[in-house]
């Protein structure tokens, strides 16, 4: 009688169209795909300090998970570069999938932080990057990431605050912090419009505007000290909001 009861109550869940939420996986494959932020640039060790190692870190022990973790951060790089058709940058991932796919069936989240050198006025590959190719080449690249990870969710974090006289190899100055400050309504977009993107991190914003000369570094540019790449004070900060953004899009992608 117990169990038929059981079997009844399952049947009534069912019909009001409840639905049980997807396993926890004990392993997630974490690819971090962006610019010189995400690849750890000016620091001395930066296969432990930069960003998606912290990050990796944060989510194995809050999670308590297996985390395989591949930085794809490229210095210079901007969503030009990471068009799967240009064969360049993109490449990295797909060698990135391929290692994970050959060790473990593990689910796919891809963080992304692309942004900085788009925004640029001259030097980085197609800067400036407008609203609608920003976008464009965004889709682009994870329409083909879906191909390869068909269960893959997407997590795209909102490009750091940088100092409004950065002017190094390539001009950003206001121009181009502007044109980068607007680049969340793009996000903002994409997360609304697709099931499988969520909007990441948007805290760091605000904490790098604020706090720079603690968690950046001091570089010397052609307009003055400039701040543009987290100290390892400032990857740890940046790689803990990283990582409350990819564990939310986790457990929102489980429901």
């Amino acid at each position: 009688m117990k169990r038929l009861l059981l079997v009844l109550m399952l049947l009534a869940l069912a019909s009001n169209g409840v639905e049980a939420k997807k396993p926890q996986s004990d392993t997630y494959n974490v690819v971090f795909i962006g610019n010189s932020i995400t690849h750890g640039a000016l620091h001395k060790e930066r296969e432990k300090t930069a960003p998606p190692v912290f990050a990796a870190e944060r989510i194995e022990k809050k999670l308590n998970v297996d985390v395989e973790m591949y930085n794809c951060g490229r210095s210079g790089a901007t969503t030009v570069d990471f068009l799967p058709e240009r064969n360049r940058d993109f490449k990295r991932v797909e060698n990135a999938v391929e290692k994970c796919k050959a060790s473990n069936n593990a689910p796919f989240v891809f963080s992304i932080m692309l942004g900085t050198n788009d925004s640029a006025s001259v030097g980085p590959t197609g800067s400036p990057v407008s609203n609608a190719d920003y976008k464009k080449n965004l889709l682009v690249m994870i329409n083909r990431l879906r191909e390869m990870c068909p269960d893959a969710i997407f997590v795209l974090q909102r490009p750091i605050w940088y100092s409004p006289n950065t002017y190094n190899g390539a001009r950003y100055l206001v121009a181009g912090l502007n044109r980068m400050t607007d680049y969340i309504t793009i996000l903002v977009e994409l997360a609304n419009e697709n099931s499988d993107i969520y909007l990441g991190d948007c805290d760091s914003y605000d904490l790098f505007k604020h706090e720079y000369k603690k968690l950046m570094f001091a570089e010397d540019g052609k307009a003055g000290t400039f701040y543009l790449h987290p100290n390892v004070e400032g990857a740890e900060e940046l790689a803990n909001n990283w990582a409350k953004a990819i564990m939310s899009a986790i457990r929102a992608s489980r429901r």
